[in-house]
């Protein structure tokens, strides 16, 4: 029998399992609820903080899961966008560059925060999307960049802690259509672009893990669900958006929105306490 043919029977065979396949769909288990309580020391450290945020998609949906929270907490929370000068405490935000142009938010955020939106912040932070990163893109060359500008900005600004953050990811294809895909020799939808954030967010977590200054965003999206969402790509476990946080495979839906939300605010008001014995 040729290869093709060999090939064309298990196709025949993954055909059959994926018609089959949709009452074994409805057994998935029930992932588990985490919490998403912010506690009234860490509001209290939030509200007396000047935040700077540069960021584009993902993080207004973080900002929606912030302001959520913050109402059903009572919590004056001040949130406004804005590129100049922050007038008062809160997150003053702003976008940055163009979705799929990593570089180019790198040298707008610089930009921004050299022209003074960073002038008297606690603390800045510049996201980049899971739009930056295709199956092709060169993900160690724009962590150096990424890290080399912020560096920068640490020095020319050393009264603002300068924080990073991991990309955002995306949910992958999975089930039968997924199998059917390795069987013929295709990735399913996601899986090489997964691949590239996590080399870029690799570098990140090495750089700044150990010195608290890393808000590990892909992170939160992979485990908020209440379990431990990835992919095995040739032999490499990957992080995943978990699809129980997602809308659309890359955004974030309401209950991604306030779980991600959550571990911003965590993660900021613990910097935000460091700088008091600045």
């Amino acid at each position: 029998m040729t290869q093709t043919n060999i090939r064309r029977m298990w196709l025949l065979v993954a055909l059959t399992m994926l018609a089959l396949s949709g009452c074994n769909q409805s057994k998935r288990e029930e992932p588990l609820m985490t919490s998403t309580q912010i506690s009234g020391s860490e509001w209290q450290a939030l509200e007396k903080k000047r935040v700077v945020f540069g960021h584009q998609s993902v993080g207004w949906n973080i900002l929606n899961g912030v302001e959520r929270l913050a109402a059903r907490d009572r919590v004056n929370l001040d949130i406004h966008e804005q590129r100049t000068t922050p007038a008062v405490e809160g997150i003053s935000h702003f976008p940055i560059g163009s979705n799929g142009d990593p570089i180019s938010k790198i040298h707008d955020f610089a930009a921004a925060i050299d022209a003074g939106a960073a002038q008297g912040a606690d603390v800045a932070m510049m996201k980049l999307c899971y739009a930056d990163f295709n199956a092709v893109t060169d993900a160690r060359q724009v962590a150096n960049a990424y890290i080399a500008s912020l560096e920068s900005l640490a020095q020319r600004h050393p009264n603002t802690s300068f924080v990073a953050v991991t990309v955002p990811l995306t949910a992958v294809q999975t089930g039968p259509k997924a199998w059917i895909k390795q069987l013929v020799g295709k990735q399913p939808s996601e899986y090489l672009e997964n691949v590239k954030r996590a080399e870029f967010n690799t570098q990140l977590r090495e750089r700044y893990l150990m010195t608290g200054r890393l808000f590990d965003l892909a992170r939160t999206e992979a485990e908020s669900a209440g379990k431990y969402c990835r992919a095995e790509v040739n032999g490499q476990t990957v992080e995943t958006l978990c699809p129980e946080l997602t809308t659309d495979g890359g955004h974030l839906n309401e209950r991604g929105q306030e779980l991600v939300a959550t571990a911003f605010l965590d993660f900021v008001s613990s910097v935000a306490a460091k700088q008091v014995s600045r």
